[in-house]
């Protein structure tokens, strides 16, 4: 019988860590603190339209299922080939939203692979570096979203529509179109998410004014 037979046939190639259920309960534990602190990340780096709690969930579900696979093989490569063939049939066809969903789901099965073999601190502290280092990127977009203001409206609030859009902080103008009676408006503003809601609000209370789109260019919706 060949070497790489009597591998498969013998007895784990290692010691198992979760040999106990209060082992299995620890780590289950510490994956569950860790993904906790992951979907909060991913909860703040992610705006209204990019964001989608049931994949924040689905994270939480992907790190549990790791740990409780990698328990179950316990270093035995017969069973590790039955669970890789077991999920090799899987197929994900759902498209991301964003392509930094893809980087969350390997973090979060880095996470329960860390537990199952008891490798905490190297789970803990990459998991603050990445957190960190995400929201290090993000802080920017957080702050102050480039978006595309569209008034539409009679001709008679033209001028008070210009007078406050002149007023913020940062406006460009993209398009003006005048009609007859009506006005189409275009300018790229930076805002808050705040300062949007009270400039739609504030751009509403004129009588003339048929519609206020707000539309951000760098989000994709799939």
């Amino acid at each position: 019988m060949s070497k790489f037979i009597r591998l498969f046939l013998s007895k784990p190639i290692a010691n198992p860590y979760i040999m106990t259920l209060g082992n299995l309960l620890f780590s289950m534990t510490i994956t569950i603190l860790l993904t906790l602190f992951m979907m909060m990340i991913y909860k703040m780096c992610h705006d209204t339209l990019t964001y989608n709690p049931k994949f924040n969930i689905t994270l939480m579900m992907l790190a549990i299922i790791t740990t409780i696979l990698l328990a179950l093989i316990q270093n035995n490569p017969l069973l590790s080939l039955g669970v890789l063939g077991s999920l090799s049939i899987c197929r994900i066809r759902s498209n991301t939203k964003d392509p930094r969903d893809l980087g969350f789901v390997f973090w979060a099965l880095t996470i329960g692979i860390s537990s199952a073999v008891g490798a905490y601190l190297a789970s803990f502290m990459s998991s603050i570096l990445i957190g960190v280092v995400l929201l290090a990127f993000s802080i920017h977009k957080t702050k102050k979203d480039t978006l595309l203001l569209i008034i539409r409206g009679d001709n008679v609030d033209l001028n008070r529509v210009q007078t406050i859009i002149q007023q913020l902080k940062y406006s460009n103008i993209q398009s003006k179109n005048i009609f007859k009676e009506t006005f189409e408006l275009v300018y790229e503003v930076k805002q808050t998410e705040i300062e949007a809601k009270n400039l739609i609000h504030q751009l509403q209370t004129f009588i003339g004014i048929e519609g206020v789109n707000i539309l951000a260019p760098e989000t994709q919706i799939i």
